[in-house]
């Protein structure tokens, strides 16, 4: 995990951060982007919670016979950088997401990000989704 980390924090720049921010922490704002990533490098389920008050996605992955809560982007927190936990032990009120409920901005600054840091297939998958979104059809209510 510490290799993936360093690979992403090659690319953490503020195209790939949501809404563009900035901070001393070059994860900050970078969540959901690398959950994606990490998703679709090593499987597993979405996962978030509230930290510090504010909405955090994370990876649920089983390696061996542990279900394992990781985070990459903790540090924007003032956690460490990587972080490594049994299922529902990392943060409180931890809620499983859906593929879903990635939007088509998440998964343009993913697939950027991927991009940018040499990790070609996972790029290219996302970018695979974010052109199916965008050729889904939206139904609007009245």
């Amino acid at each position: 995990m510490l290799e993936l980390r360093a690979q992403l924090d090659k690319g953490f720049l503020p195209d790939t951060a949501w809404n563009g921010l900035q901070s001393d922490v070059p994860s900050t704002g970078h969540c959901a982007a690398a959950t994606a990533i990490v998703w679709e490098t090593l499987g597993g389920s979405l996962v978030s919670a509230n930290v510090h008050g504010i909405s955090h996605w994370f990876n649920r992955v089983r390696i061996d016979d542990q279900l394992l809560d990781l985070d990459l982007t903790g540090d924007q927190f003032g956690y460490p950088a990587v972080q490594i936990k049994l299922a529902e032990e990392l943060y409180p009120q931890t809620r499983e997401r859906s593929p879903s409920e990635l939007n088509y901005e998440t998964l343009r600054r993913a697939a950027l990000l991927a991009r940018r840091v040499g990790l070609l297939e996972a790029a290219e998958a996302l970018e695979n989704r974010r052109q199916l979104l965008q050729l889904s059809p939206v139904t609007c209510v009245t």
